[in-house]
């Protein structure tokens, strides 16, 4: 990577946690356009995952859509299943600002498969949250329930108060299945 990608890319993502979305933007932005000439597939796709987390902060929903589609292709190609799974949930998260909730839950519970295999359970459980949220609004409340136990057995250190939810949960779900 050349000194002023370094550098572009790096205060990009200063920016991006300062949330300075506009300037991340911006630096996301230039960095892809050093990579569509001089960077590998990889770091093209990686930024571009980068860009379009921060048009979501922006509510650039279609462009963070656009942006992002086809990212996780580029990743199951190259092998980079954790990566991959990454791509799908940003995906998943652009579709959902969309609205387009059903196609959304798919990204989201391909993205938790990937994280399974892996072995990513804090990036599987933030993600079964999302597809806990989904299930909630699109009229899956046992899915929910499912999935929202599922993300906290996935924390291997939890709070009292996860604790006390994961264990309500479990005794929630247990009601509906007799």
């Amino acid at each position: 990577m050349n000194e002023e990608l370094t550098n572009l890319s790096s205060q990009a993502f200063k920016d991006f946690q300062k949330k300075r979305y506009l300037e991340a933007r911006d630096g996301f932005q230039a960095c892809l356009d050093i990579l569509a000439t001089e960077g590998s597939e990889k770091d093209l796709a990686e930024m571009k995952n980068n860009l379009s987390v921060t048009l979501i902060e922006l509510h650039d929903n279609q462009m963070a859509f656009d942006v992002v589609d086809g990212t996780a292709e580029i990743f199951e190609k190259l092998g980079d299943k954790k990566s991959q799974a990454m791509a799908l949930a940003n995906t998943g998260t652009a579709l959902h600002a969309l609205g387009r909730k059903e196609e959304a839950l798919a990204e989201f519970e391909k993205s938790s498969d990937l994280f399974k295999e892996t072995g990513e359970k804090l990036l599987r459980a933030t993600v079964l949250k999302k597809i806990s949220d989904l299930q909630i609004t699109t009229g899956k409340p046992l899915q929910a329930i499912a999935s929202m136990q599922a993300s906290y057995d996935q924390k291997e250190s939890k709070s009292f108060k996860e604790k006390l939810l994961g264990t309500a949960l479990g005794q929630i779900f247990r009601k509906f299945i007799k």
